[in-house]
């Protein structure tokens, strides 16, 4: 196994976009909600706020891009952190994804 730090800059460059991928994904279908208070930022608000153009241009299927227009930056740091956290598999490595919760 490696880890994020062993990977080649190309690795870790498709790691976050797969990342970031998942992530906006998650958004959009409403699995992945942000507390902006908590948080003390306005990351779901910006969210909405996309959610609320692609209403009022009636393409609700550009929602991902309005989002990355207004959120890239705060998805892809928390898309790095998830593949920072990642083990990644050697070519003749095996994983078994088990649920254990």
């Amino acid at each position: 196994m490696k880890t994020f730090s062993q990977l080649t800059k190309t690795q870790k460059n498709k790691a976050v976009e797969h990342y970031t991928n998942l992530l906006l994904k998650e958004i959009v279908e409403g699995t992945v909600r942000f507390n902006d208070k908590l948080n003390k930022d306005d990351l779901q608000a910006r969210i909405d706020k996309a959610w609320k153009k692609a209403e009022a241009m009636q393409t609700p299927w550009f929602v991902g891009e309005y989002i990355m227009d207004t959120c890239r930056d705060d998805i892809e740091s928390l898309a790095e952190a998830n593949a920072e956290d990642a083990l990644y598999p050697e070519e003749n490595e095996s994983v078994c994804f088990a649920q254990i919760a």
